[in-house]
């Protein structure tokens, strides 16, 4: 393969393969990130670390399910290197603030210079997937920040679901944020993915039903979280339980093998926190949640608990299905906190992929599952 479209030809040889579909949409977002690998690699050879270099990156945007994350993976593998780092929005300005906490403790004059430094020493090569602008926290040092990684010659991949320009939109302040999108406008190579395929939505099985993900059944079906039940409680018996906390009782009615099986309304129709949570997660290594439906704008605290319940399942690496009527983005799309709902959508692909099995703490439901 030629250095100058690397990426293009791999891309070609898997469609060769019978591995991923030629799609046409995707052509832009491919030849862009060919001429970011000559880049990065001139980089890494050292041979324009020096050099007055205008390009800083690729931002690719489009719609869910159109392949941003599986372009953003090609590129990162094949230059994978102690000097390149993958990893979601959120956990990046998760450990970002981490930092800046740390340097504060320290007395330290810069507190985001000295995070960025230490989150990115020694990496040449941002790969961030789910870029999104949803906190002003966040809004109000992304220039900066972004101007830090330009001048220190770091190439950064975006993916996102928002064009630049969307990106914060009627957020609070707004203007002292315009200069990133003119950062982005100036020094990245902006390509959207084309509507096409949604690659989120499995073919159709046997019985003319879409599977949406490996562990997402849409439309909702009993039987299928039935079924998934009795492969993970592996035939031991099925007993029942409660969970007693601070004066709140949550019953587990079906818990086998340490997987529980609930209800939406059971898991969030009631007054429940994060610490109710956490004590399920001490009780649980996969949870089912079925019927999960479409939330109204007066929903809003049944969402704040749905939004809960993922964060603590997924902070505490738990296996998760979810059976629905709808995809996960149209679960909660009206309301206040709704912007911030987009993380939970984000969690519940990642984590209602069979990939998920390879970061849950409990093993062996992977080889109950054959994968």
């Amino acid at each position: 393969m030629g250095e100058f479209n690397i990426i293009s030809a791999l891309y070609d040889k898997l469609v060769y393969a019978g591995i991923v579909l030629d799609d046409p949409g995707q052509t832009g977002a491919i030849k862009a990130l060919d001429a970011l690998y000559v880049e990065v690699n001139s980089s890494f050879n050292l041979k324009n670390i020096f050099s007055e270099n205008k390009n800083m990156g690729v931002y690719i945007y489009g719609r869910v399910g159109r392949g941003k994350s599986y372009l953003m993976d090609i590129f990162f593998k094949l230059l994978q290197d102690k000097r390149c780092m993958r990893v979601h929005q959120y956990d990046f300005m998760q450990n970002i603030y981490k930092y800046m906490t740390e340097a504060r403790s320290l007395k330290n004059q810069n507190p985001l210079k000295y995070a960025v430094k230490k989150l990115t020493k020694n990496i040449s090569l941002l790969c961030i997937d789910e870029f999104e602008v949803l906190d002003v926290a966040d809004a109000m040092i992304l220039e900066r920040m972004y101007s830090m990684f330009y001048k220190n010659n770091i190439k950064v991949v975006l993916t996102s679901n928002t064009s630049p320009s969307e990106l914060y939109k009627n957020g609070l302040q707004r203007e002292r944020f315009l200069p990133f999108i003119e950062l982005v406008d100036k020094f990245m190579i902006i390509e959207e993915v084309l509507d096409g395929k949604d690659y989120r939505i499995k073919p159709k099985t046997k019985n003319g039903k879409h599977e949406f993900q490996d562990f997402y059944f849409l439309p909702t079906n009993i039987e299928h979280t039935k079924n998934l039940f009795n492969i993970l409680r592996n035939n031991l018996p099925i007993n029942a339980t409660t969970i007693e906390y601070n004066g709140r009782i949550l019953t587990i009615d079906n818990i086998s093998n340490r997987v529980g099986s609930f209800s939406f309304k059971q898991l969030c129709g009631s007054n429940f926190s994060s610490l109710d949570y956490i004590q399920l997660c001490n009780k649980c290594d996969w949870v089912i949640l079925s019927q999960v439906p479409k939330l109204d704008a007066e929903d809003r605290n049944l969402a704040k608990r749905f939004q809960t319940l993922v964060d603590i399942l997924y902070d505490k690496n738990i296996g998760l299905a979810l059976s629905s009527d709808v995809k996960p983005e149209d679960i909660y799309i009206d309301g206040d906190g709704n912007k911030e709902f987009r993380r939970t959508v984000s969690r519940i692909y990642e984590m209602t992929h069979k990939e998920w099995l390879n970061k849950i703490k409990n093993k062996g439901f992977k080889k109950l599952l054959n994968l």
